[in-house]
């Protein structure tokens, strides 16, 4: 019998994770204020020399509230002198760590954010995004996940500048390890994902979407998916569903379809590794004889037990699709932890649950209290966080943020022995506010999933417009429905109005007083969504960092929705 060089991975990513996890949840959640302090304590310690840590006499802290007495909470702004510095080669301006490459954010709107992704920091991506999901895997999944291979969605480019620095996602560095390197660890990533390397560090002009469907799909035992974001999974299982019948013929032929773009080079690459499959081709047409409008997922993978990516951040409405659409509610979802560009804060505290353990031995964390605005005397430690309240993050880690303020808002949801449990809220700076009513991203997105559920048709996406164009403003949405789905759009109008104004009374306020007017309603085009993110990429955005569009931020997103808007 063959050796099954994925089930060897799979075994030993388990192995080397199992004890990772049952020290974070059977140890690190008994003393989460003594991980804290051990924490804080050696980043000030092996900091105090750089520029910044002599600046703000790192040298005389000797606590936790010495550190909160000397040094202020800061925003992007106040660290982006250092960090330009920084991406130029300087050493000990905020960090006394090493690093050789920054993480770009995955914002899209104004300037790009650089953050030091430090020898340390990768340690804490290690520990927490990857050993102890797997550990999780290994003891709350069926031990069949580990016989197959995981669809990973997960792609992007570095760019090396002149002080010999690299810029680009995190995702995109691991995959660029994962092309350059011929050591154990690349090895087994590649028994493991489906992509090809084609796919993970495209060339320009290369169809990914194509490459990552077409591999998935071409094997048989997929276990797993993991995606950064929901809606690229959305993105790329929608692709899956229109184009079924010709990738399954190049898979049959062992062929590239000429419709699809990618440079001669990597077509050539490629079709030197891929072989006619006619047995693969003929078991998924008998999965797709009925089409794709069914939940087909389980029909291509039998073996699929999980689903792993960003679910929340607003992300529900993918989330409530794929389930819809794609696997009938019948593969587990295993929800990334809070994590960014700046760090990583949380871990899945299990399956199925959007509930976060708060991962106190990857930064110095406190909690602001979402309602005392920017009174920072207010700010609280891991240990006085109250369950049901709502807090802004504001974080010290390894990449040489101090007190940084993430604007990330979470929810204490409960504990686990003395560690806060946490689940993702909203963006506190992500608001529309055009009469001074505040109403917050979560609760548009709480109203179009309501309107949705009462009113009997699938959420595809959504954009709202904050439009103060008119006398009085107004919130304009743009609603994208289901492809079969056919709605009123004056039921539809009042039905956002009502859950709107039960989701923040303010707003009900400012219209009752004729401070705002009511909503408008405009249906978005079959797949809008796609279509601009797919833009969005041919003007050179890394896939694997968009978010999904839900605010209208300038002028350019507004022409394109509107512009797709049905009249």
């Amino acid at each position: 019998m063959a050796l099954n060089y994925t089930l060897v991975a799979n075994k030993e990513t388990a192995s080397s994770g199992e004890q990772v996890y049952l020290n974070v949840i059977n140890e690190d959640t008994q003393i989460p204020e003594q991980l804290q302090e051990k924490l804080i304590m050696r980043i000030i310690r092996d900091n105090e020399n750089t520029e910044f840590g002599k600046k703000m006499g790192f040298s005389d802290i000797q606590s936790i509230d010495d550190y909160r007495t000397k040094v202020p909470v800061h925003v992007y702004d106040d660290f982006a002198p250092y960090l330009e510095r920084m991406r130029d080669g300087e050493k000990n301006v905020l960090t006394v760590y090493e690093f050789d490459h920054m993480n770009t954010t995955s914002g899209t709107v104004g300037n790009p954010k650089y953050v030091p992704m430090t020898v340390e920091q990768q340690y804490v991506y290690m520990k927490y995004n990857y050993m102890y999901l797997n550990g999780l895997k290994a003891h709350l999944l069926p031990e069949k996940w580990m016989e197959g291979k995981t669809f990973c969605t997960s792609e992007g480019t570095c760019k090396m500048l002149d002080s010999g620095i690299t810029i680009g996602s995190a995702s995109a560095k691991s995959a660029e390890i994962l092309k350059n390197g011929e050591n154990a660890q690349a090895q087994m990533m590649r028994a493991i994902y489906t992509s090809p390397i084609e796919a993970m560090v495209p060339e320009p002009g290369t169809d990914t979407k194509y490459l990552h469907v077409r591999f998935a799909l071409a094997e048989r035992n997929v276990s797993g998916i993991v995606s950064p974001f929901y809606n690229m999974l959305v993105h790329l299982l929608q692709y899956l569903a229109d184009n079924h019948k010709m990738l399954i013929n190049d898979i049959e032929k062992g062929t590239i379809d000429e419709s699809v773009n990618m440079p001669d080079s990597v077509r050539e690459s490629v079709l030197a590794r891929i072989k006619p499959d006619p047995e693969r081709a003929a078991e998924l047409r008998e999965a797709f004889k009925d089409g794709a409008d069914e939940p087909f997922l389980k029909k291509i993978w039998p073996d699929l037990v999980y689903i792993n990516g960003a679910g929340g951040d607003g992300l529900e409405v993918y989330d409530k699709k794929i389930k819809e659409k794609f696997s009938g509610n019948l593969v587990h979802n295993m929800y990334a932890g809070i994590t960014a560009s700046e760090g990583l804060w949380s871990v899945p505290a299990g399956i199925d649950t959007l509930d976060n353990i708060l991962a106190c031995g990857s930064a110095f964390m406190e909690f602001l209290p979402v309602e005392a605005g920017d009174d920072f005397s207010q700010l609280k430690l891991v240990n006085e966080l109250e369950e049901g309240k709502i807090y802004e993050l504001v974080i010290t880690n390894f990449c040489g943020l101090y007190r940084y303020r993430m604007s990330d808002a979470v929810k204490v949801t409960g504990f686990i022995n003395k560690t806060p449990l946490v689940q993702f809220m909203y963006r506190v700076n992500k608001t529309i506010s055009v009469a001074l009513e505040k109403t917050t991203e979560m609760a548009i997105e709480k109203t179009v999933n309501d309107t949705s559920k009462e009113m009997g048709f699938l959420l595809s996406d959504y954009v709202i417009y904050p439009n103060s164009d008119v006398n009085p403003g107004r919130y304009d949405f743009l609603i994208e429905p289901g492809e079969k789905d056919k709605v009123d759009k004056e039921e539809l109008k009042n039905c956002i109005y009502k859950h709107l104004s039960k989701a923040n009374p303010r707003y009900k306020y400012a219209v009752d007083h004729d401070q705002l007017a009511p909503p408008e309603v405009k249906i978005l085009q079959p797949q809008t969504g796609l279509l601009y993110r797919d833009m969005m990429v041919f003007g050179g955005a890394n896939p694997s960092q968009l978010k999904p569009v839900h605010i209208i931020a300038n002028e350019r997103q507004r022409k394109f929705f509107f512009g797709l808007a049905e009249e």
